[in-house]
């Protein structure tokens, strides 16, 4: 980039012209991810413990506890506890195949921050 062109890129980011990170969503981010590794037990048809998480709404109501993603706050959200614990860890979800991916976990975490929407 030319020394030039910087200042007219700044203005545009300042006044909102170039395009922002696109919001994070339940259903293009993070149902598919859980569809691949938690519905078979978190499903329509099966909601082990109460929990399902097929559907956002589904989500967000939780299990027979109650809420397991508390918007704004990952750390506070059950599902995150449950995916960051370390391979082995009996409580660890999903407890069958390989743990979620460091992105996916990410996707996770990003988007329960950002609101969980």
């Amino acid at each position: 980039m030319t020394r030039s062109a910087l200042p007219l890129v700044l203005l545009g980011a300042v006044a909102g012209l170039l395009p922002a990170e696109e919001a994070l969503t339940y259903a293009k981010d993070i149902a598919p991810i859980f569809t691949a590794r938690c519905t078979e037990c978190h499903g329509e048809k099966k909601a082990k413990a109460g929990l399902r998480l097929h559907t956002l709404e589904a989500t967000l109501k939780g299990d027979t506890h109650g809420p397991v993603v508390v918007p704004g706050k990952p750390e506070s959200s059950k599902v995150y506890e449950l995916i960051i614990l370390k391979p082995g860890d009996e409580d660890i979800m999903p407890p069958k195949g390989a743990p979620l991916t460091p992105e996916q976990i990410s996707l996770i975490k990003r988007w329960i921050a950002a609101g969980a929407k």
